[in-house]
């Protein structure tokens, strides 16, 4: 009996393990998901973003006249040189773009007489023109107003009867905002997955009217034989170069991006394409940007360092799409950090603190003085610095002073002003009743505390060791009254 025991449970056991087997051979696996206990974050970048290089930056797509099936070189307007003899291609144009009338062989003859063209920069290396893609455009001035169709040369072979129609339509986004534009004023220069993508615009009435006088009189100067379609018909183009998505440590949400710097499609060049990090939505600036290395990048974000690695999803596994793994790190791992480490103690130094009245020309009375930040120490320290034209700063401010009127003892806050006048600080303080310590950030308190944003919050212990950097009002509040009181 007991023998006969033995044999079903040692059969039930093989079963079970065969069964979980079979499993893990059918089950479908993926080397980007982290293991429950590693900490690692997995961030699908499927949105495309800006940063301030593309924002800032004025860029024309000069349009030409397309009277014959034939496009000339494209304009370098630091190579061009009048008089210059233009090299010319032929090109194949869809049906859409002729009039009716046909030829004995029923072939169209004539083109429509409202159609344009111009060049985008672009490396692909393939055909002719390996830096630069046709597009068509009819009814330029139309395009101000409504949705149009642009036939784009994705194929890079001057035939555009191969290549999907791709619509264009006024953004209500001002292309002169610094702001994310809709997707429908967005073209694709190529057929890769996230390859690259271009903003197109015009400039709005009036808008730049003398950059718009010296560019045109630049192209007219070079042109040649070329029918200039003048730059209120031209496009204003911005590459959107980045990719993101978002990512939440710790109560945080971060926006990750991926920049493709040389315009090749591809995001994870070594030593040229970026990793960037920002706490505005599709918005990134190249100065908290770091350069992709070889295996992981390491690199810190308001005292946390991450090791981020860059990969490309799969096709087999859906849509591809390019990824980041994060995943936080020791600070003893990070060389030369950007921003203070969090369990660090805060560097020493000075900067003018407002006390009492203040009174310009009477010294004996100017209530400003210069204090170092070791004299603070002893209690929990909220050191905010902060500008009065931060939209960030102005949303969260009464938040900010609700929490300095009901401190406890053991906790102080210190407001470092960046930008404002002595007068305008002692002002606020007084109309506000903040009950803070008021002072300024100058350049060299900025550089010893490595701000990324602004308003930038630092939380220190007794010792002015570094407890937690940019937490929000709410979950500052939140630990003032947990674990402070």
């Amino acid at each position: 009996m007991r023998g006969w025991m033995l044999k079903c449970c040692a059969i039930i056991a093989l079963s079970q393990l065969g069964c979980l087997m079979a499993q893990s051979q059918h089950s479908p696996t993926n080397a980007n998901v982290a293991p429950s206990n590693s900490g690692a974050i997995n961030v699908k970048c499927e949105s495309r973003g800006l940063d301030n290089e593309m924002l800032h930056l004025l860029d024309v797509m000069p349009l030409f006249e397309l009277s014959k099936p034939s496009v000339a070189q494209p304009i370098d307007m630091s190579a061009d040189f009048p008089g210059m003899t233009l090299k010319y291609y032929d090109v194949v144009l869809p049906r859409a773009l002729y009039l009716a009338d046909t030829n004995a062989q029923g072939q169209p003859t004539k083109l429509k007489s409202n159609l344009v063209y111009g060049f985008a920069q672009h490396t692909h290396g393939v055909g002719a023109l390996p830096n630069h893609t046709l597009l068509v455009v009819e009814r330029p001035p139309v395009l101000k107003y409504r949705k149009s169709r642009i036939w784009v040369d994705v194929n890079h072979n001057l035939d555009l009867t191969d290549d999907p129609i791709q619509y264009y339509s006024p953004s209500s986004v001002p292309f002169s905002a610094g702001e994310v534009p809709t997707s429908e004023s967005v073209i694709n220069l190529d057929n890769q997955p996230w390859g690259v993508a271009l903003q197109l615009g015009f400039f709005a009435g009036g808008e730049l009217r003398s950059y718009q006088k010296l560019y045109g009189d630049a192209v007219n100067l070079v042109k040649g034989e070329r029918n200039f379609a003048g730059v209120g018909n031209s496009f204003r183009q911005r590459r959107m170069t980045v990719l993101w998505g978002a990512a939440v440590h710790k109560q945080d949400t971060l926006y990750w991006g991926v920049k493709d710097v040389n315009l090749n499609g591809s995001y994870n060049d070594v030593g040229v394409d970026m990793v960037m990090v920002s706490n505005d939505k599709g918005l990134f600036n190249t100065a908290n940007a770091w350069k992709i290395a070889k295996g992981q990048t390491i690199l810190d974000w308001l005292g946390q360092g991450w090791s981020v690695g860059v990969s490309k999803t799969p096709v087999d596994l859906g849509k591809p799409a390019w990824e980041l793994r994060l995943e936080p790190i020791a600070r003893k791992k990070v060389k030369n950090s950007r921003s203070l480490l969090l369990g660090e103690r805060i560097p020493k130094f000075k900067f003018c603190v407002i006390e009492g009245a203040y009174k310009p020309g009477k010294l004996k009375e100017n209530p400003v003085h210069r204090r170092s930040i070791r004299r603070f120490k002893g209690k929990y320290t909220v050191l905010l610095v902060w500008n009065a034209d931060d939209t960030m700063y102005l949303k969260d401010s009464s938040t900010y002073h609700a929490i300095a009127r009901t401190l406890p003892d053991s906790v102080q806050m210190i407001m470092l002003n960046h930008g404002g006048s002595g007068r305008y600080v002692y002002g606020y303080n007084k109309r506000y009743e903040t009950q803070m310590i008021h002072g300024f950030c100058s350049p060299l308190v900025t550089e010893k505390l490595k701000l990324q944003t602004m308003p930038q919050v630092f939380l220190l212990d007794p010792k002015q060791r570094l407890i937690d950097i940019n937490m929000s009002p709410l979950e500052l509040q939140n630990r003032i009254n947990g674990t402070l009181r």
